[in-house]
């Protein structure tokens, strides 16, 4: 665990000046909740709505989503979220971890804390496992879920490895050293990989780079190390109903046995949506939202 400290030491050193920094007024309702080991950055638009919850997919933030919630707040009310140790929800006591039970934790407290449940869970990628896990533990919190772009768990650790073939941001030390150099390098390559349209993945580049600039974190060495690992945590298929959405452009997906989601959940919906690639709901917002409606309706 002591690798994580290079994702956790100098986060934390800045987290108290975080809160008033450009990254507090890019949107007019961004807010920063303590959770007492990390900060997490959020915004809540519309009320009075059913509540949908989903966390921005690293390295995108809040600032990607502006058409998504415009999309859903027509009849959800939206929160959107960065997850702690990504984009400016950053840790601030050495006591932070990146293992999957302990995000998981935070995550349960973030939304009890929110005080909106039962929530609509989009947790798109490897934190859709999180969802999982609250879902099972906590039913009252969670009416339906989004299955969005999340393999099985053992299509995770394969995707994992077709992203970090020499095995270099898995190492300790090693990886989180390499990935604080290169992210900014590796940005753009990762946009152009996994997103439909090129204007899209240049717009989306353009806004990371810009927060990389403003000090966001993106700390997936540490999530591969401790999150991502062999061994597959307890989940069992949700209860709730549920949507499978895959983007089918999404080139580091090229591999994976997408109908294998179906295992995840005992009561599910599915919607493959050709003209988009890892993140379908900021790529195709409005058959996004069309989907989730219809989900609850």
């Amino acid at each position: 665990m002591f690798a994580a400290l290079l994702d956790t030491v100098l986060p934390t050193f800045r987290s108290s000046s975080i809160i008033h920094s450009p990254a507090s007024r890019s949107r007019p309702n961004i807010q920063f909740m303590d959770m007492g080991t990390t900060w997490i950055r959020y915004c809540i638009t519309g009320e009075n709505k059913p509540p949908i919850v989903l966390n921005t997919d690293p390295p995108l933030t809040i600032e990607s989503y502006d058409q998504t919630i415009a999309e859903l707040s027509r009849h959800f009310t939206v929160i959107v979220f960065e997850i702690p140790g990504f984009g400016f929800s950053f840790p601030k006591k050495f006591g932070f971890r990146y293992d999957f039970d302990f995000i998981t934790t935070v995550l349960v407290e973030f939304l009890n804390r929110l005080n909106l449940a039962p929530y609509i869970l989009s947790f798109p990628c490897l934190l859709g496992f999180c969802a999982i896990k609250i879902a099972n533990l906590h039913p009252e919190l969670v009416s339906h879920m989004v299955l969005n772009q999340i393999p099985t768990w053992q299509g995770a650790l394969e995707w994992k490895k077709g992203r970090d073939p020499q095995g270099i941001l898995s190492t300790p030390f090693v990886g989180q050293i390499a990935l604080h150099l290169l992210k900014e390098k590796r940005c753009s390559g990762w946009f152009d990989l996994v997103i439909a349209e090129s204007q899209t993945a240049q717009k989306l580049t353009k806004i990371a780079l810009e927060s990389y600039k403003l000090g966001a974190r993106f700390s997936l060495a540490s999530c591969f190390q401790f999150y991502l690992q062999e061994q597959q945590p307890d989940l069992e298929p949700v209860k709730q109903p549920s949507l499978i959405i895959w983007g089918e452009c999404d080139g580091s997906h090229a591999h994976t046995d997408k109908s294998l989601t179906r295992q995840l959940t005992l009561d599910s919906q599915e919607v493959y949506i050709q003209k988009a690639g890892h993140s379908p709901e900021v790529e195709a917002p409005q058959i996004f939202a069309a989907s989730v409606k219809s989900l609850i309706s």
